[in-house]
């Protein structure tokens, strides 16, 4: 949606529901008992710079771990506002304690920051005039002390879990056990969560609380979940090089090969879902299926696959003794169903999404993930 400081701003849908939610409960709950003797369009107009001012320390959050993960030359592809906040988008994971824990400390810093320099600001503006400004600004010291605190809290992926993990990685020198230890506080933190949220429900009546709490409960179990899954994967694949694991049976075409040829003659013999395009064993570029289906049948005959394939500036790769942890890396950060590995620009092999899957699953089958 936007850009800032070269990293992509996105907003999920269901953050504009939030932005709606709290405009109305400002103009229609808070401002209202604080200030009655306002107007009904000075009440509305109050509520909206508030609200907007509440993305903005969102973003601010968000922006302040970005800034830190570049420092410790970290690439950040995109930040994500969605229904439960924002979530900075890193390419990779920090590469030791001391990064991952300035990263993780710089978002709460900065909400205590926000929040503190708007309590600051409300207790200056006591004049009359400034009390629209006043009001707006003791809201956001607020709402800001409120974020930081909450994500303080030790579950990962909070950034107070983050933290965690790094002091348990600092110790221990482990950052596996260090993620098993956070990863099993963010589920801790969900089950109280839970337990709170049928607390509101049905002790306090207030079915609209008790639901936030079951949504923040929801996203924490599964993202930590998710966490000690993406470990344990890791700790199948540690130590192996993709030399291991990729595949040196290429069927390649080269770029005057029309796409009807190349379904004949490669896709559906081979049963390929992507087909790398070579030019004297130098790859220029790889094929998927998605590409071909975006031409009509009637032109394949005609068609070079020249005109259909993504070029290799473009995509992401591998050589042969990188670690397959890398491969997992790159994995997540595409959609493609295999990266190209090469020596140079030459291609020596391919390393297909499924088969590191399956000998992930292999490994935990035979109880060798850690080993």
């Amino acid at each position: 949606m936007a850009r800032i400081l070269g990293i992509d701003l996105n907003i999920h849908f269901s953050w504009i529901l939030i932005f709606g939610l709290v405009l109305f409960t400002l103009s229609d709950r808070v401002f209202p008992e604080a200030y009655p003797f306002w107007s009904d369009q000075k009440t509305l107009l109050v509520a909206a710079v508030a609200a907007f001012l509440f993305f903005a320390s969102v973003v601010a959050h968000e922006l302040a771990h970005a800034v830190v993960a570049r420092v410790f030359r970290m690439k950040v592809s995109s930040i994500t506002l969605f229904l439960l906040g924002g979530v900075a988008n890193l390419t990779e994971e920090p590469k030791s304690a001391r990064s991952e824990f300035a990263m993780a400390i710089a978002g709460p810093a900065t909400s205590f920051a926000l929040g503190g320099l708007g309590l600051l600001i409300e207790a200056v503006t006591t004049a009359p005039g400034l009390q629209s400004a006043q009001a707006v600004a003791g809201y956001l010291g607020a709402v800001n002390i409120t974020l930081g605190i909450f994500n303080m809290v030790p579950g990962f992926p909070l950034d107070g879990g983050r933290v965690l993990r790094s002091l348990i990685w600092g110790l221990r020198k482990d950052r596996s056990v260090a993620t098993r230890i956070a990863a099993r506080g963010g589920q801790a933190v969900a089950v109280l969560l839970v337990l709170g949220g049928g607390y509101i429900v049905f002790r306090e009546r207030d079915t609209f609380g008790g639901t936030w709490y079951f949504l923040i409960a929801y996203f924490l179990y599964t993202s930590a979940s998710s966490s000690l899954s993406a470990d344990r994967a890791a700790g199948a694949v540690r130590g192996a090089l993709v030399a291991q694991l990729m595949s040196t049976a290429l069927h390649a075409a080269t770029p005057a090969m029309v796409i009807g040829t190349v379904v004949r003659d490669l896709v559906l013999p081979f049963d390929l879902r992507a087909v790398p395009v070579v030019v004297q064993g130098s790859l220029v570029g790889l094929v998927f299926i998605a590409d071909l289906r975006n031409v009509a049948q009637e032109h394949w005959p005609v068609t070079p696959i020249s005109e259909v394939m993504r070029g290799v500036e473009g995509l992401p790769s591998l050589g042969p003794r990188d670690p397959l942890t890398r491969a997992m890396e790159l994995f997540g950060e595409t959609e493609a169903p295999l990266l190209p590995v090469l020596e140079g620009a030459a291609l020596v092999g391919l390393l297909t999404r499924d088969s590191l899957a399956g000998y992930i699953r292999m490994r935990e089958t035979l109880g060798l993930a850690d080993r």
